[in-house]
């Protein structure tokens, strides 16, 4: 079965989103992923590779700099890792952060992280990474898109190796959504460039992660490859290997997914979609972006 996702605005928070047949619509890459994992179809007779087709070039891999919707899922489920992450219900749950509090006043929050996380190449996740990479995102020099978002945020502090602590100008009232999607970055590879320099770093086109697969080679406006990596802290894809194509037009990727050169063509909309969803061996799925 080829799997066709398309990008549809979000639901509110709290709601489902019904496809036709009924079935709740809350995809993700992870989701995807996990799917593929579980059909293994042409996976299997590839060697356990899946490929995806999409619409544009990922831009850049580094989640301080970009706003490409399929290049965000990439570096939150595939390269690298988020403090939390939301569960079908859109509530926060503990990912490298294992758990969490707020003061009572609700202008501190304290992180406690997963203590056996490595980067791939084998230095220790630690608290140092997530205030290194909070503190340049709330920094206008590095250009973060979703700056705005951490304006309340006054400080970032590693307390210690496995603990951060966050510090707001104003009690909050929920959790930050941004700590759910800005993936933490390296920063023994990261901290000695001026924050105004992170777009020419040497880390954007050979990067270094901590998720479950690794970075293998990039081919500006042709393909980014990934592999597994068997040292992942929680347990080991399935898939082996992801191989990401960029495929502008959208005809070109509905055909290859009619030929099973691809197991995923991303973005196929309208009359297309329509198509997809007419063709037996194929499957539609609704994804929403991030903002």
């Amino acid at each position: 079965i080829g799997l066709s996702l398309g990008a549809q605005a979000p639901p509110a928070h709290g709601e489902e989103q019904r496809g036709e047949t009924g079935a709740v619509f809350r995809l993700n890459f992870g989701t995807v992923l996990d799917q593929e994992i579980d059909q293994g179809h042409e996976a299997v007779r590839r060697g356990a590779t899946v490929l995806f087709a999409s619409g544009a070039e990922l831009q850049s891999i580094n989640p301080l700099l970009t706003l490409h919707p399929l290049a965000r899922q990439v570096q939150r489920y595939v390269l690298l890792t988020t403090l939390a992450r939301y569960d079908s219900t859109l509530t926060p749950r503990p990912y490298l952060a294992r758990r969490w509090e707020w003061s009572p006043d609700r202008t501190r929050l304290t992180f406690h992280l997963e203590t056996t996380v490595r980067w791939h190449d084998g230095q220790p996740t630690t608290a140092r990474d997530v205030a290194w990479t909070l503190e340049a995102a709330r920094d206008p020099d590095t250009g973060y898109p979703r700056a705005n978002d951490l304006a309340e945020l006054a400080s970032a502090r590693a307390a210690d190796d496995s603990t951060v602590v966050l510090r707001f100008r104003s009690p909050q009232s929920g959790f930050p959504d941004l700590l759910t999607d800005l993936a933490i970055l390296p920063a023994h590879l990261l901290d000695t460039i001026p924050h105004a320099a992170l777009r020419q770093a040497a880390w954007n086109v050979a990067p270094v992660g901590n998720g479950p697969f690794k970075f293998v080679s990039f081919t500006p406006g042709v393909e980014l490859v990934m592999e597994a990596y068997e040292g992942y802290w929680r347990k080991a894809p399935a898939v082996k290997r992801l191989v990401f194509k960029s495929v502008p037009d959208d005809s070109t990727r509905l055909a290859m997914l009619k030929r099973g050169e691809t197991d995923v063509a991303y973005m196929l909309r309208g009359p297309l979609g329509e198509e997809v969803r007419r063709t037996p061996g194929l499957s539609i799925k609704v994804t929403y972006p991030t903002f």
